[in-house]
């Protein structure tokens, strides 16, 4: 207990330390292409939504001793005030740090073609990409463009849209190949789960069967009455319930609101584990990745190769869709408080585009997020007290060397040719999605 202590002390310290040398690593990674010649022509950043409430079923096992879960003031799924002023304050940074880098003058409303912001069709991802707009342009007119509230957009669903090859036995198949299936996932992570159950209030007279770490199985199959893929066990029952922990956290919830207040950093951290492992199963392994990304896919060649796209263009989807394309991309990440391949709440996944004096173009991929304690606290982004901010190194490149845009292209090809040529939005022209300004 007192080692769990002494180390729990010392995450914040560790964490500003990491903080602070991942965003000099950004800093000398923007001064470096700027000092080579190199001029930012264009900027993708795919977000994850911000703080919302638990949604539907999100919640599988409820506390050991009965004690009662928070109420949430919000209807389920729904953006929170808090989670919306946490995505503006991301927006705000975005509008000083791309104003640093020349893509756009420090105030004011830029002209309508340099913008583009396209959310998932849920409330939480359209307000979020409204707090963006707000954040990035107060006061200016910036069309958010989503499909019909409720529908599936093949953007972002492409597999629920049908718009996709798609077949749930290859996909079990694959996955179970790729993974070795959820309990060889799980078995890693026992101090996760033992983490979950001291939390969820395990240790009493009266425990539910799942307290057991001998019921911390489960398995991926076809179920026989859907012929869909049916997940049991631990993954499936903590992976959200840990989520609503985390988001509670994020919320500012007072402690005793957080995990009936048997949380801190490490533990915290441990939730994000569980939380991760879902994705494992449902978006990075290839087969799923280069499915669920496969939209996301052919509209990125589009933007990268399209020398009319606008300069800043702002995707809000959810956690799966970032996890799918950084496994096309071959990229891992882990952001303070969270664990590895974990998307951090209101973060982004980002890619710049960078030209030569000679027209040669190159890409540098990152990862920006508040930490949970800069999110919880909305603590105010600028350049001193800038989010989290991590380097990736897409497959193809070299690390701390410049990455040719050549170099990533080929992986997002191969995502986007599963990609059936009809059904939904994949029967407009390429670019069919960017403004009309863009479209030349």
């Amino acid at each position: 207990m007192t080692m769990q202590t002494t180390m729990s002390s010392r995450l914040p310290h560790v964490a500003g330390r990491l903080l602070l040398g991942l965003s000099l690593a950004l800093v000398c990674a923007q001064a470096c292409a700027t000092a080579a010649g190199m001029q930012l022509e264009r900027v993708v950043l795919l977000y994850r939504h911000g703080v919302r409430t638990p949604l539907p079923g999100e919640v599988q096992l409820d506390e050991a001793t009965g004690k009662p879960w928070p109420a949430w003031q919000q209807a389920p799924s729904q953006l929170t005030p808090h989670g919306m002023a946490g995505v503006k304050l991301m927006g705000g940074y975005d509008r000083q740090r791309l104003a640093a880098l020349g893509l756009f003058k420090p105030r004011g409303c830029p002209p309508a073609a340099q913008l583009w912001f396209w959310a998932n069709t849920d409330q939480r991802t359209i307000d979020s990409a409204a707090a963006l707009a707000e954040g990035f342009a107060p006061g200016c007119p910036i069309a958010i463009g989503h499909q019909p509230q409720g529908g599936e957009d093949p953007l972002f669903h492409p597999i629920e849209a049908k718009t996709v090859d798609w077949n749930a036995a290859d996909a079990v198949a694959a996955i179970q190949r790729a993974t070795g299936g959820p309990d060889a996932l799980t078995a890693p992570h026992a101090d996760a789960l033992a983490a979950m159950a001291q939390v969820m209030g395990c240790g009493g007279a009266h425990d539910p069967d799942w307290c057991s770490p001998g019921q911390w199985h489960g398995s991926l199959a076809l179920a026989p009455e859907t012929g869909r893929m049916q997940l049991t066990g631990p993954i499936a029952t903590t992976s959200g319930t840990a989520e609503v922990i985390l988001m509670a956290y994020a919320e500012g919830r007072p402690l005793p609101e957080v995990g009936w207040g048997r949380t801190d950093a490490q533990r915290r951290q441990q939730l994000s584990q569980l939380h991760a492992l879902l994705f494992d199963i449902h978006a990075r392994p290839a087969y799923m990745a280069e499915r669920v990304a496969s939209t996301m896919s052919r509209h990125l060649l589009d933007v990268l190769r399209n020398e009319h796209a606008p300069r800043l263009n702002v995707l809000v989807g959810s956690d799966n869709n970032i996890v799918a394309l950084a496994s096309v991309l071959g990229l891992h990440f882990q952001l303070a408080g969270y664990a590895k391949d974990d998307p951090p709440i209101g973060g982004a996944l980002g890619i710049e585009l960078w030209k030569d004096h000679a027209g040669k173009r190159y890409v540098r991929l990152f990862y920006q997020a508040q930490s949970l304690d800069q999110l919880r606290e909305l603590r105010p982004l600028d350049e001193a007290a800038a989010p989290v901010t991590l380097p990736l190194t897409p497959m193809g490149c070299t690390a701390n060397e410049p990455c040719q845009l050549e170099a990533v292209l080929p992986a997002l090809e191969r995502a986007a040719a599963h990609v059936r040529s009809s059904g939904g939005v994949m029967n407009l022209p390429v670019g069919a999605l960017l403004p009309p300004a863009s479209r030349r």
